[in-house]
């Protein structure tokens, strides 16, 4: 059943003469019937009785117009704003838990309420989680927070981050700097293996893998604030995760002596993905209110 096989029954319906629907689609009288015959050898009904050489529309007719004709006028009207808009569409948006939870929200906020033909759908999941979607093509774009390295999957920076150390236990806070020696023996707390801070973080660590091992693996980063600011452990965290805490005193921060926990995030897209015009504008406007969206969170007092 296509879409011209049904204008041109509703067309039939409201002009019952074969030459004059035939006339204002650009077609003959005998592909018109053959389309209405088509139509009805799909439904397995006539729709129209002949009369007289004429299409005289019945009560099988009747009643299967009135069930499509608010379908097609939809579709017609879906189909003129495609064609006269170009900011319009449905984005599947996958992003790592710091940049779902305090980025995303601002930006996918400003640009709904900018762009109102769009909707915005976020997955939330680690890096590794995220490129898999955008190698399957479950998502239309990524944003995380390692690279992810796949023939599959081209990125560009997004912006920078900070990593803290951070603890619930207030005795450890000190205003000199640590050296990471001091703190190996601690117990750590990380997100699970996938996880880009935890990635990011650990590479930094190698030189100390001998006598450096997680105590402790969490799901999400509420969950390693939550187990921080109860026993006392160290975590490394995004900055812009733990500025609440931190400024409410559940958290604090720990200087390490000539470690500087930075690393940027990224935006990644399948190789072979189309982009459209509002799939683009999206993707600059990410990345345009970043910097401004990140400093905000940064800041929190």
């Amino acid at each position: 059943m296509t879409l011209r096989q049904l204008e041109l029954f509703l067309a039939l319906v409201k002009t019952p003469h074969l030459s004059q629907v035939a006339k204002d689609y650009g077609l003959t009288q005998s592909a018109v019937s053959m389309a209405i015959k088509a139509l009805e050898d799909r439904l397995g009904k006539q729709l129209f009785d002949r009369i007289h050489k004429r299409l005289v529309v019945n009560e099988n007719g009747r009643y299967f117009y009135r069930m499509v004709e608010p379908l097609v006028v939809g579709l017609k009207e879906s189909e003129t704003m495609f064609r006269d808009l170009d900011l319009v569409g449905d984005i599947r948006v996958g992003a790592s838990s710091s940049i779902a939870n305090y980025i995303l929200p601002q930006i996918m906020y400003e640009f709904v309420e900018q762009y109102e033909g769009v909707n915005l759908e976020k997955i939330t999941g680690n890096t590794i989680e995220i490129g898999k979607m955008i190698e399957n093509g479950e998502v239309d774009i990524g944003f995380v927070e390692a690279d992810y390295n796949s023939p599959e999957i081209e990125r560009e920076v997004l912006g920078k981050d900070e990593l803290y150390v951070v603890t619930g236990d207030k005795n450890l806070v000190r205003a000199e700097e640590y050296n990471m020696d001091d703190l190996l023996s601690k117990r750590w707390i990380f997100r699970e293996e996938g996880s880009g801070t935890r990635d990011v973080f650990l590479s930094y660590m190698k030189k100390f893998r001998k006598r450096f091992k997680p105590f402790l693996e969490v799901g999400h980063t509420e969950a390693v604030k939550s187990v921080l600011r109860n026993k006392g452990a160290l975590s490394c965290l995004s900055q812009i995760s733990v500025m609440n805490e931190l400024n409410a005193g559940q958290l604090y921060r720990l200087k390490i002596k000539d470690f500087k926990f930075s690393r940027s995030f990224y935006t990644i897209w399948h190789k072979n993905k189309y982009f459209s015009s509002v799939l683009q504008e999206f993707i600059y406007y990410t990345k345009e209110r970043y910097k401004a969206v990140y400093e905000s969170q940064a800041n929190t007092d």
